[in-house]
């Protein structure tokens, strides 16, 4: 997995490379960033829709889930930049609604900016 770390003042995040095959494919993966953010001292994770797989979108695979669940287990804040025509597809629609809603530790975001800026926010 291919990642940069951003320092923003006296905060920092790590952020996933939106290059093709730099994927979030397995809970191995989610791993693998958690150990990341270990490494540079953060709890907050960036990812863009080139990191993730059709799968993830496709709720009945468990991916998603799986993914979600170890970056919770580890208090990761993850910030998602996705695009509206992966955020609809079917059920994926209904999580994203409900996690902008409710989640403390999840967020999709379209625009770059509010996505920094939730995710630099305690």
């Amino acid at each position: 997995m291919e990642y940069g770390i951003v320092q923003k003042g006296d905060q920092s995040y790590i952020e996933c490379t939106p290059t093709a095959g730099n994927l979030i494919a397995s809970e191995q993966e989610a791993l693998d960033l958690v150990a990341a953010c270990g490494e540079y001292g953060t709890h907050r994770l960036l990812i863009q829709a080139e990191n993730l797989p059709p799968e993830f979108y496709q709720l009945k695979t468990g991916l998603a889930g799986a993914i979600l669940l170890k970056f919770s287990n580890y208090y990761l804040k993850v910030a998602a930049l996705l695009t509206p025509e992966l955020v609809n597809q079917g059920r994926f629609r209904e999580m994203a609604l409900e996690a902008n809603r409710s989640s403390r530790e999840f967020k999709i975001f379209y625009d770059r900016p509010q996505a920094e800026e939730w995710l630099l926010k305690d």
